[in-house]
């Protein structure tokens, strides 16, 4: 691990800015700390890349930002959920992200403001996230995104969100290109070995996934139901292609790893990739680590040869 993850991990224990392990906390004032490190984080560690146009717009009520690096028609179109245990950030935490995404593979991409936990709870940014596809589906072409070429992208609960609707999109007929899982939250059970490894000391701990997981599934029987825990689906049969992405010391490793074996398992058309000597949260810190870039770039690559067999 590099000297830079290093101090990222040293301001994290030092200022907790997602310490969510006691009950009683204000959320509010957890939210505006997780924003404020969130920005921290994107300019120290990132840049902020330029696209044509930025639209701030609402799906059916679920509020979205639509990035835009040109004004061709027809564009690949990237729904991308946010990460945050559904109970942190919005499209600002993730701006820097999008952007990326938006001009390294010249698409649009849609980022979505689903509701928030504990306001909130199961299944909302789930009904919004489905919410928002239809909305694609429907209003895409006017800011030239293709209805047809669409991929569901998100980062850890993001990633949740991105499995879930893929099940829930080919249940439904709607086609997709592809689906993006960064280091997924996938198992509502939490007993998977990595999370014993890497559940203290990578930013993202054990205790603080549980706090996440009360506030958005308060109802235990809930929290393996196979709408929030897709691990539990009875069939993973024809599933859009998907590339998951796992970091070396991330708790949700296997998470990843064991969905992609169950993809695999069924049939479906999976890349995986574990970047070494990385942590949780390290796609929001491309210049952290040679390796949380090349992430983007493989991205780029796996959509890019998609794009090629249409």
């Amino acid at each position: 691990m590099n000297w830079r993850l290093k101090l990222v991990l040293l301001f994290t224990n030092l200022t907790r800015p997602i310490d969510g392990e006691r009950d009683g906390i204000d959320i509010k004032e957890l939210r505006r700390k997780a924003d404020v490190s969130a920005r921290l984080g994107s300019r120290i560690f990132d840049r902020k890349v330029i696209v044509a146009h930025v639209t701030d717009t609402s799906a059916d009520g679920v509020p979205m930002r639509i990035y835009q690096n040109s004004d061709k028609p027809n564009q690949r179109v990237i729904i991308y959920y946010h990460g945050g245990g559904f109970v942190l950030y919005g499209p600002e935490s993730h701006d820097y992200v999008c952007r990326r995404l938006c001009a390294m593979n010249d698409c649009v991409v849609v980022s979505v403001d689903y509701r928030l936990a504990p306001e909130h709870t199961y299944p909302a940014a789930h009904e919004d996230a489905y919410t928002a596809i239809k909305w694609v589906r429907n209003n895409i072409a006017h800011y030239g995104g293709d209805p047809n070429d669409i991929v569901l992208a998100g980062d850890s609960a993001g990633g949740n969100l991105s499995a879930c609707m893929a099940h829930r999109c080919r249940n439904e007929n709607i086609p997709l290109t592809a689906q993006v899982l960064i280091y997924p939250w996938i198992d509502g059970k939490l007993n998977n070995p990595s999370i014993t490894r890497n559940g203290e000391g990578y930013l993202l701990t054990y205790p603080t996934m549980l706090w996440y997981q009360k506030k958005y599934t308060p109802r235990v029987e809930d929290q393996c139901e196979p709408g929030v825990s897709p691990c539990y689906e009875a069939d993973h049969t024809g599933l859009a292609p998907a590339f998951i992405l796992t970091a070396e010391f991330d708790p949700l490793l296997d998470d990843g790893y064991k969905y992609c074996e169950q993809l695999k398992a069924a049939g479906n058309n999976v890349k995986y990739t574990e970047y070494p000597a990385l942590i949780h949260g390290f796609f929001n810190l491309p210049r952290v680590d040679r390796h949380a870039m090349k992430a983007y770039w493989d991205i780029k690559e796996f959509l890019s040869d998609l794009q090629k067999k249409r």
